[in-house]
């Protein structure tokens, strides 16, 4: 006889609970390949504006801080598209009250320098190793 503590909504087909491989499935895709896309941008982003700025110090500064206004604006963009195909009624929602909107992607997205900010430090702290110029 079926458990009862068992919600109807928690149940697969044929009544069964869903399979664990599915629930898998779904925590891979929703978590860990933002994650991985994130800390893939958080290498790329800085490499980018590394080959543009001098081999100094403050050319480490600038990369640092064109960097992170970079990867905030792709992690609030990423979050919007995320939205977006979840529910297409986000983008009227925007299209209505666009501060608000916008303002809760900006949030998102810095919230997310969690995840690309220490790896933003580590790609900026080895930037000297790659010089082939200058000398730290």
């Amino acid at each position: 006889m079926p458990s009862h503590s068992v919600l109807a909504r928690d149940r697969g087909i044929d009544d069964r609970p869903p399979a664990p491989h599915f629930l898998c499935m779904i925590i891979i895709l929703s978590v860990v390949v933002p994650v991985l896309l994130l800390g893939t941008l958080a290498i790329i982003v800085p490499r980018v504006f590394e080959a543009l700025l001098p081999e100094s110090v403050t050319g480490i500064a600038l990369t640092g801080l064109l960097s992170t206004v970079v990867l905030w604006l792709l992690a609030s963009a990423a979050f919007a598209l995320l939205y977006a195909i979840e529910d297409a009624r986000v983008l009227k929602l925007l299209a209505d009250v666009p501060s608000a909107g916008v303002g809760h992607f900006l949030q998102l997205g810095i919230n997310a320098a969690l995840i690309w900010g220490p790896v933003l430090v580590l790609v900026l702290t080895t930037a000297p190793r790659r010089w082939k110029t200058s000398v730290w």
